[in-house]
């Protein structure tokens, strides 16, 4: 045995417990597990955060992103490899990086997900507020009130409800693909060369690729299977792409970017895609679907996000031997996004890019690039997989979302 197989068997025998064989997922249900992270309510803010750029522009940042981020999944594949036994984004980062990483995985994860929840919760009031009248905080208040108390009923109730809500979305985004495709204008696909502004949407792009978090577990769903694995980080980075390029394409073919209901007028106002499009077009069936459209995609995300938040909350306060109840992690969960929101009308899009800007570049982009590098290079440690190319993809890949986060934080 060489010396970096046995490094990897003293990481996993000293480490951690003896690896527990599962039965094998299916490779269609991880490829939606990874799809269906990325697929939500960023919709509703990526064509108008993109709006200033064109369609030319949003088209290629996102390729971009969708490159770098696929990669970045690959090499949280080759690293859990190393490991295995159910290991989890933040026990990746203490064994492989030490406990600073660690303690920074953990600050950027919630950092994340309650930027995230503050948004959908933003978003959601703001369409209650439309449909009835009433004032925007009490719109945040009912909103959480009907999708933070499911986290009370469970995770399997959840998984029912997100389904159902998840089908629903499918057919409110396909018939607005359809209605909207007979509204598309060339001159409103015009390129516009504004390379500037381009740099500071990558951030809102990155926020809708946004899948890492959930690598470790979908590696343990698959038994650790790396062909597998590979063919679901790909297809299910790949139908985001394509779902997200038809969306863009709509939206900015059949909204202008200037003039009332314009999608720049949508920017300063913080409105959703869906907006623009239900006050250009002036069709009651598309105003139908697109409000449809945009509840349901902010509701799926908020449901997803407010249990993965209920769950950390809970791991991380055992862990530290702290005990709440289940009323008190719950209000943990759910409370401090509330208020946040009420003071954040144009959250939808603000902690949107703030999310990708700052946590995607960090906890998607340079910890992964990170761990692998520690891996290969300083601990010698070899898997079944090994994400593709050498230092230089690694520090390039790295370089990138360094590039983003100093814009970011520029900005």
């Amino acid at each position: 045995m060489n010396s970096s197989l046995s490094q990897t068997a003293i990481v996993e025998e000293q480490l951690l417990p003896p690896e527990t064989k599962t039965a094998q997922g299916s490779l269609w249900a991880a490829t939606c597990l990874i799809s269906g992270t990325c697929i939500g309510g960023g919709m509703l803010a990526m064509p108008v955060q993109t709006a200033e750029i064109g369609f030319g522009l949003s088209l290629l940042g996102l390729a971009l992103c969708w490159a770098f981020m696929a990669f970045t999944g690959l090499c949280l594949v080759e690293a859990t490899l190393w490991i295995k036994n159910q290991t989890h984004f933040t026990s990746l980062s203490r064994l492989l990086a030490g406990h600073w990483v660690k303690m920074l995985a953990i600050v950027v994860y919630l950092f994340m997900n309650y930027a995230s929840l503050v948004a959908y919760t933003a978003g959601g009031a703001a369409l209650i507020q439309a449909w009835t009248g009433i004032s925007y905080e009490a719109g945040c208040a009912i909103f959480t009130l009907a999708f933070g108390s499911v986290v009370y009923f469970g995770a399997q109730f959840i998984g029912k409800a997100n389904s159902l809500f998840m089908c629903a979305l499918g057919l409110c985004y396909f018939g607005l693909i359809a209605l909207g495709l007979g509204h598309i204008k060339g001159e409103n696909l015009s390129w516009r060369s504004h390379w500037i502004e381009s740099i500071g949407s990558f951030s809102m792009i990155l926020a809708t690729f946004s899948y890492q978090m959930v690598v470790p577990s979908v590696c343990s769903f698959m038994n650790y299977n790396a062909a597998k694995l590979k063919k679901a980080i790909l297809l299910g980075t790949t139908i985001p792409f394509v779902i997200y390029s038809l969306w863009i394409f709509v939206i900015h073919g059949a909204v202008s970017l200037e003039g009332e209901n314009g999608l720049r007028e949508a920017v300063i106002h913080g409105h959703s895609a869906t907006t623009p499009l239900r006050n250009q077009l002036q069709s009651w069936l598309i105003t139908g679907i697109a409000d449809g459209f945009a509840f349901l995609a902010v509701a799926t995300s908020y449901l997803g996000l407010s249990m993965a938040l209920f769950h950390f909350l809970s791991d991380c306060f055992n862990d530290v031997k702290v005990y709440l109840s289940r009323n008190r992690t719950i209000f943990l969960t759910l409370v401090p996004a509330l208020v946040l929101a009420m003071f954040f009308p144009r959250a939808l899009l603000q902690f949107l890019d703030l999310s990708g800007g700052y946590g995607d570049t960090i906890l998607s982009g340079l910890i992964p690039v990170a761990l692998v590098w520690i891996g290969r290079y300083h601990k010698k440690l070899q898997s079944d997989y090994k994400a593709p190319g050498g230092k230089l993809t690694l520090a390039t890949v790295g370089c990138f979302f360094l590039w983003i986060l100093v814009t970011t934080v520029m900005n």
